[in-house]
């Protein structure tokens, strides 16, 4: 019993040494894809390309005028806010020159509406800054949209890999011009 054990456990060391190998010592051979060349341009038919962001940005119209639009409703809920507020330090000054010569009864209830009025101006500025944010979001949302909708049908042609998008202090450190295509899709954006 003790020979059958050991001649097993020396069948099963040969079995392991011969399938290690027989795995390690044949390597695989591996061809790499061959790499479709784009007749017209020289470069691989799919390439990894890239579009400048900071400039993308900076000329397309479409986010330039969306821009625009939130700019100018901020600038009026500024001087909407700040009217407001005006009025409200007014109504204060007023007070103070005016209060000496009431009853506490009606001082505490000008405070009251005076500390109404300061409360609901600052909800309302609140609710201006949230809308705007909102409408931030949106106006982002429907940038990356249209950029998205334009460049997978402008992909359809190409067939490129990747369409990475560059800014300054991004991932990216390093890229060579001849793969920005930054001009060509801000072309057709605005075109569209």
């Amino acid at each position: 019993m003790k020979n059958f054990s050991l001649f097993l456990n020396i069948a099963l060391l040969i079995a392991v040494a011969f399938l290690y190998f027989k795995v390690y010592n044949n390597p695989a051979v591996t061809e790499a894809p061959a790499v479709k060349m784009d007749p017209g341009s020289g470069m691989p038919a799919n390439a990894i390309v890239f579009i400048n962001s900071d400039t993308l940005l900076e000329d397309y119209n479409f986010f330039n005028n969306m821009k625009e639009k939130l700019e100018k409703k901020q600038d009026s809920i500024d001087t909407m806010l700040k009217g407001k507020a005006k009025l409200l330090e007014q109504e204060v000054v007023n007070y103070q020159n005016t209060g000496a010569s009431m009853s506490p009864e009606q001082r505490a209830g000008i405070e009251e509406k005076l500390m109404a009025k300061q409360q609901n101006l600052m909800e309302l500025k609140q609710n201006m800054v949230e809308q705007l944010q909102d409408e931030e979001a949106a106006m982002n949302d429907s940038i990356h949209h249209n950029l998205t909708l334009y460049l997978r049908e402008y992909n359809k042609k190409k067939n490129y890999l990747y369409i990475l998008g560059y800014q300054r202090g991004s991932g990216i450190l390093l890229a060579n011009d001849s793969l920005d295509i930054t001009k060509e899709i801000l072309d057709g954006l605005n075109k569209q």
